[in-house]
C-alpha cells in the first residue's frame, strides 16, 4: 500500500471514530482489492444503524466525499453509508457485484458484534446458484452471438457494438462462474477474469480483439473458444432461457441477468 493511502486511511479512522453515528468503517475499492495506483482515491463503507440509514435515505445523504482527508494531489475519500441490516441482506441474496464490493475488505474499526462472520458469508461464491447462472449466461452468449451475425448482415454498427460487448461480457461471466469467482461489475471485470485459474488460452487477447474490432473472424474465434472449452449444460433451449431473462423478467421484477 502506498504511504499516502495509509496516511489517508489513518485520517479517516480518526475522523469517523469521533462520529457517534458511525458503528463501523470498512476499507473497500481498489486499495482493498489490490488494483490501486498511486492516484487512486480511498473508498470506505460507513456502517450506521438501520434507523440512521433510513433517515439518510429519506434525505438523500448516502454518499460521503472529502478531499481534506487526503494529503496527496487529487486524492479524496469516497464513502457510502450502509445500514447495519443491509449486510445481512447481501449475505442472503446479494448480487455478485454487491458481494464483490466486500471482497478483501478491511475492517478499520467496528463496534458491531460478528461483523467478520457476516463479511465472510457475503464474499462466499453462491454455489447454490452456479448451475442456473451458467445456463443463463450461456443462453445470453448464444443469442448475442446470433445478434452479432445479424448486425453484420444488416450493416448495423450500433447492434454490432452492443452484441460484441455482450459476447465479451457473457463469455467472461461464464468463465468467472466456472471458476466460482465473483463478478466485480465492469470496472474490474477483466482484471478479475485474468486471475481465473481455469480459462481458455489467450482468452483475454480474444476479448480485447473483439472489443476493438468486431469482425466476423473475431466473433467466430471467441464463439468457438467458449463453446469448445467445456460442455455447457442447458435444461431448456437457450432461446427460451433468453426470453425468460431478457424479455419476460419485468413480469416478476427480476434484475437483468447481467447484474446478478
Amino acid at each position: 500500500m502506498y504511504a499516502h493511502h495509509q496516511d489517508a486511511i489513518q485520517r479517516s479512522i480518526q475522523h469517523f471514530s469521533n462520529d457517534s453515528e458511525v458503528l463501523a468503517l470498512i476499507l473497500g475499492g481498489s486499495i482493498a482489492h489490490g488494483f490501486a495506483t498511486a492516484a487512486s482515491d480511498v473508498d470506505v463503507m460507513i456502517l450506521v444503524s438501520d434507523r440512521d440509514y433510513e433517515a439518510r435515505l429519506r434525505d438523500g445523504r448516502l454518499q460521503y466525499y472529502d478531499p481534506t482527508l487526503c494529503a496527496y494531489e487529487g486524492g479524496y475519500v469516497d464513502g457510502k453509508y450502509l445500514g447495519e441490516g443491509f449486510l445481512q441482506k447481501i449475505a442472503a441474496a446479494g448480487s455478485e457485484p454487491a458481494r464483490f464490493a466486500f471482497q478483501d475488505a478491511q475492517v478499520l474499526f467496528s463496534g458491531i458484534a460478528g461483523l467478520a462472520t457476516v463479511l465472510g458469508e457475503i464474499v462466499r461464491y453462491p454455489l447454490a446458484d452456479k448451475a442456473a447462472r451458467l445456463q443463463r449466461f450461456y443462453a445470453q452468449f448464444e443469442v448475442w452471438h446470433w445478434y452479432a451475425h445479424e448486425a453484420l448482415k444488416l450493416r448495423n454498427r450500433y447492434l454490432l457494438g452492443v452484441a460484441a460487448n455482450k459476447m465479451v461480457l457473457f463469455a467472461g461471466r461464464l468463465i468467472l462462474a466456472h471458476n466460482e469467482l465473483l463478478y466485480p461489475y465492469h470496472k474490474w471485470f477483466l482484471a478479475v477474469l485474468e486471475r481465473a485459474a481455469d480459462k481458455p488460452r489467450d482468452l483475454l487477447a480474444q476479448l480485447a480483439a473483439l472489443t476493438t474490432d468486431p469482425s466476423p473472424e473475431h466473433i467466430r474465434s471467441l464463439y468457438e473458444t467458449i463453446v469448445q472449452f467445456r460442455p455447457w449444460e442447458c435444461t431448456i433451449p437457450w432461446t427460451t432461457q433468453f426470453m425468460l431473462d431478457s424479455e419476460l423478467n419485468w413480469l416478476d421484477g427480476r434484475s437483468p441477468v447481467e447484474d446478478v
